[in-house]
């Protein structure tokens, strides 16, 4: 196949281009059409959000720790509506030395979070774990017990400790509502 060299244009056929017809109704038409089926997925696809709070119920927690003899348990008793129990557990943690640990934790009225935790372990180590690294601030008086006061950046805790066990009722809420949980701590009923 020989080139001679030469280009020649591109000569018109004499038909449409069927491109130069389409408008901007066609274009909206089919926009339309796009958006319709993204709608009708989306509305198969979706789903409602689950609440982020799930309450538990603390009563298996609570029952370890009866049956085991390992302290009585304090359990918070008539706090105010609003507050939600969401974790109840009976296990050693990291510094706990292997001793378990009785753990409520709760949501507050106001969205706030807020725990007890209750074992034999009295080491610097479980109570900064239980206080997030909070220092002692000062020593009050909160229901029947006189409690030492810890504050972190984002946790205020109160704690007692005694020869034989510890108790650190913590939060990110307001200090009155961390008040309210300890002074309802009491140890359950025995059968």
């Amino acid at each position: 196949m020989a080139h001679d060299g030469t280009v020649t244009s591109p000569q018109p056929t004499g038909r449409p281009n069927a491109r130069l017809r389409q408008s901007v109704g066609d274009m909206v038409r089919s926009l339309a059409l796009v958006l319709l089926v993204v709608g009708v997925i989306l509305f198969i696809t979706w789903r409602p959000k689950p609440d982020a709070v799930k309450p538990v119920d603390p009563a298996v927690a609570v029952t370890l720790v009866t049956m085991q003899k390992v302290f009585p348990p304090l359990v918070p008793s008539g706090l105010p509506e609003g507050w939600v129990i969401t974790s109840a557990r009976f296990e050693p943690t990291a510094k706990s030395e292997g001793r378990p640990v009785f753990h409520l934790g709760y949501v507050t009225p106001t969205g706030s979070y807020a725990q007890v935790e209750e074992s034999l372990s009295t080491s610097a180590g479980f109570l900064a774990e239980s206080t997030d690294h909070g220092a002692v601030t000062t020593s009050r008086q909160v229901g029947a017990i006189t409690w030492q006061e810890w504050a972190a950046d984002q946790r205020r805790s109160l704690v007692f400790v005694d020869s034989t066990h510890s108790v650190v009722v913590s939060g990110t809420g307001a200090q009155d509502e961390i008040d309210a949980l300890a002074t309802a701590l009491r140890a359950p009923a025995s059968n």
